[in-house]
């Protein structure tokens, strides 16, 4: 009976099958946990985004009007760094 079902022989024919099955189902898992992770981080920074743009238009800051410094004002410190 061995000679017509040698079982080994099944066994090393059916190993790379389910050690690729495993890998598979491995990727197609991390890549749905990965999507999960990805739709709740675009929620999260979109409610985040949503409330810093309400904020900024109910309570607009002062310091967002940037005043323009003249070029020849200030100082210019010259340095001899090629000795």
């Amino acid at each position: 009976m061995n000679d017509k079902f040698p079982l080994g022989k099944i066994f090393e024919n059916l190993v790379p099958f389910i050690i690729a099955g495993c890998a598979i189902a491995l990727f197609f898992g991390l890549l749905f946990m990965f999507s999960y992770v990805l739709v709740w981080g675009i929620i999260i920074g979109a409610i985040l985004w949503i409330v810093a743009t309400i904020k900024q238009y109910l309570f607009p800051s002062s310091s967002t009007k940037k005043e323009v410094i003249k070029k020849n004002e200030g100082r210019i410190i010259e340095h001899d760094d090629k000795k």
